[in-house]
């Protein structure tokens, strides 16, 4: 009785511990040669729009003014490089992936008006977050 009673608090307090994750996220960083600053790639906690990503489509939706010359008819998602700053400021925006010139340069002036952002968290740490920002054109 005295064995089963000593196993079966070893086996519980094993099972207990062994689900504790003591160990920290490893974020992912690299040096920004343009910003001559550490970037980081992955981190614990995304920065985030003000409201979420419902608030962020809703937000690109209201200023998007379709860009047209009347020569070329486009859809498609720009997505647009930018640094989500510590302080919540973009900054370094650059076209990952475009469609067409006069789009790539309306999503980069939408994200010139957005707001500022939450900013990213690496260990509980604010660090600023290189951030990928899709913007899609898409005819109705």
């Amino acid at each position: 009785m005295k064995y089963l009673l000593t196993i079966s608090i070893l086996f519980w307090s094993v099972f207990l511990f062994a689900q504790t994750n003591y160990t920290k996220t490893a974020c992912k960083s690299q040096f920004d040669t343009l910003t001559n600053q550490t970037v980081y790639l992955m981190v614990d906690k995304l920065p985030e729009f003000p409201g979420g990503l419902d608030s962020l489509k809703r937000f690109v939706a209201d200023n998007m003014q379709w860009p047209n010359d009347g020569q070329v008819d486009f859809q498609g998602t720009v997505y647009v490089s930018v640094i989500v700053e510590t302080d919540g400021n973009l900054t370094n925006k650059s076209i990952l992936r475009g469609i067409y010139n006069l789009a790539d340069n309306e999503a980069i002036r939408i994200i010139d008006k957005m707001p500022k952002w939450r900013p990213g968290k690496c260990n509980g740490q604010i660090v600023p977050v290189k951030y990928c920002i899709p913007i899609k054109f898409k005819m109705e």
